[in-house]
């Protein structure tokens, strides 16, 4: 009986940090997921990636998610770059990024899961419609991505991913946070909501400052039937919003000179409940097409908490 006990104890022991780790996987390279850090905890993210576009470049990135609340967690991430693949040369910073994420709640029988995405772009590094030596790299612009992203469970061990995200981008010679008025004193003000009315000329959801937006789509599957491997495959579109001409329209960058459709597939080994590694890849299909843009990516990976 003291055996069976201890064999039960065992088994409850390994589900608990199975289905813990099954949602412990974070943002895939191209589509966001439910998971949230736990309350007070730390995550420490490193990635390394070499891409392939015109030449051969690295992006080097850091970051550090809080988990504020059950409900909310924030990440900041810095990206480092570099002229080669593999091996020192000529380097500088790339964008910083502030993530925020809400968890919504759970649904038809706890199968569907839904959030909410802020995501700041800071532009740290050199602007991309006129400097060439980091394009697709970085964009040297101000962005702010928002939208809902979701998961659905299938017999507890196939899971799918979507996400569509809004991205408002700076064009070139705007003042990213122009548009907002926030001196309650003024009518002006009040009649512009905030910066927040379209139909008011200069506020920051007026039209002719939405000619740089872009919507984002995606789609994952994975799985945790390899457990501790976790294998995913991902496909990502992204379009922009408007047809009129922009002036950066010509730079072979997303969302500008380009539509964005691209591939992915890796995979993520947990050694434990805290720490995974991964490998991936992402590929472009339209790469014949695509001169200048991304070709593809392929990535390592490591995360941790403490």
């Amino acid at each position: 009986m003291k055996r069976m006990h201890i064999k039960i104890s065992a088994i409850v022991i390994a589900l608990i940090f199975f289905l813990a780790a099954r949602n412990r996987a974070g943002a895939l390279p191209l589509t966001e997921t439910i998971y949230m850090i736990p309350e007070y905890d730390v995550e420490i993210l490193l990635s390394d990636e070499v891409y392939q576009t015109d030449r051969y470049s690295r992006r080097d990135s850091a970051g550090v998610g809080f988990g504020a609340t059950d409900n909310f967690s924030l990440w900041i991430q810095f990206d480092y770059l570099s002229q080669a693949a593999f091996k020192a040369t000529r380097s500088d910073v790339g964008d910083l990024f502030i993530k925020g994420k809400f968890y919504i709640g759970d649904y038809v029988k706890n199968l569907i899961h839904l959030g909410f995405l802020m995501d700041l772009r800071f532009p740290l590094g050199k602007n991309a419609y006129e400097n060439t030596q980091w394009r697709n790299l970085a964009l040297g612009k101000y962005e702010l991505k928002l939208g809902p992203f979701a998961r659905f469970d299938i017999l507890d061990v196939f899971f799918i991913h979507l996400n569509l995200f809004y991205t408002f981008r700076e064009a070139n010679n705007e003042n990213f946070f122009g548009g907002f008025s926030i001196d309650i004193t003024k009518k002006e003000t009040w009649e512009k909501v905030f910066g927040l009315n379209p139909a008011a000329s200069n506020t920051f959801l007026s039209v002719s400052r939405l000619k740089n937006d872009y919507i984002t789509a995606s789609m994952a599957w994975n799985t945790n039937y390899f457990y501790p491997f976790i294998p995913y495959i991902e496909f990502y579109g992204a379009v922009r919003v408007s047809r009129a001409h922009i002036d950066t329209g010509t730079a072979p960058v997303e969302a500008a000179k380009y539509n964005a459709f691209l591939m992915s597939a890796g995979v993520r080994y947990f050694f434990m409940q805290a720490i995974y590694m991964g490998v991936y890849t992402v590929q472009n299909p339209l790469r014949i097409s695509q001169k200048g843009f991304i070709q593809a990516i392929y990535g390592i990976e490591l995360s941790f908490q403490i």
